[in-house]
């Protein structure tokens, strides 16, 4: 079968999922994506390369004016067009078009390694696990990359110890069942602007859902937000948004 990567095509023996047959298996991955015709290939070549060979690709197009849905059709993924943008909406949207039993979670921007989905799939062989994430790292190799990609699991992990899982939007699964329970990522029948990922997981962890962390599990993503001397903006931001969803709003 081919692959469309960038403009290339690059033949391979096996499907990996790509298939017709997908949405008869049991694990879906959904990718939302707003114009991300140049970063998507490489998300959705990636996820070609998998180990584990059987699942649906899902991509919501939320309202794209470029070719990202073209593109996502070409590697044989099921799309979901969306009108009306934003990032929770899009989650939703495709969690629920999803067929599997287990839903993953993943970004157009992301590059997965060949046994990502093995990894983060694996905590469910027990009945009793609704949730498991990962972690990510930023691409590129400047210092305070380097940093990041040692901090941000640590800081996950501690915050995992106190009830704060923090989910991310590039690397996460979860069972349907449990994201139907908790209505998904709508708050009160409304999409956040932002943190979905972690007021999700906030509401799973409230119903007393058992939640794995697997640091081991990575994903790598692109860092674009941090170009052009944005980084401390966007750190600052951020650093915001975790005290205001992990903090502020759990005492009130």
């Amino acid at each position: 079968m081919l692959y469309k990567v960038g403009s290339r095509y690059t033949s391979r023996k096996k499907s990996h999922g790509l298939t017709k047959h997908a949405m008869r298996t049991r694990i879906s991955v959904v990718v939302p994506a707003r114009n991300e015709e140049e970063l998507l290939p490489d998300c959705l070549s990636s996820l070609s390369g998998q180990v584990l060979e059987t699942f649906e690709i899902v991509v919501v197009d939320s309202a794209s004016t470029d070719r990202t849905g073209d593109i996502a059709r070409s590697f044989g993924a099921r799309v979901i067009q969306l009108e009306q943008p934003g990032v929770a909406r899009a989650r939703q949207a495709g969690f629920e078009a999803a067929h599997g039993d287990i839903i993953v979670s993943t970004d157009a921007d992301a590059v997965c390694s060949p046994n990502w989905l093995q990894q983060i799939t694996a905590p469910f062989s027990d009945s009793d696990v609704t949730a498991a994430f990962g972690t990510i790292e930023l691409d590129g190799n400047s210092i305070w990359k380097r940093i990041g990609r040692t901090l941000y699991p640590w800081f996950q992990a501690v915050n995992m110890k106190i009830g704060h899982p923090l989910f991310c939007g590039p690397n996460f699964a979860v069972t349907k069942k449990a994201f139907t329970q908790v209505d998904g990522f709508r708050i009160n029948g409304r999409y956040p602007g932002e943190a979905e990922d972690v007021l999700f997981a906030h509401k799973l962890a409230g119903i007393g859902r058992r939640i794995v962390f697997l640091p081991d599990s990575k994903v790598t993503v692109s860092s674009r937000r941090l170009e052009k001397g944005q980084g401390l903006r966007y750190t600052s931001h951020h650093l915001g948004v975790y005290l205001s969803v992990c903090w502020l709003a759990k005492s009130r």
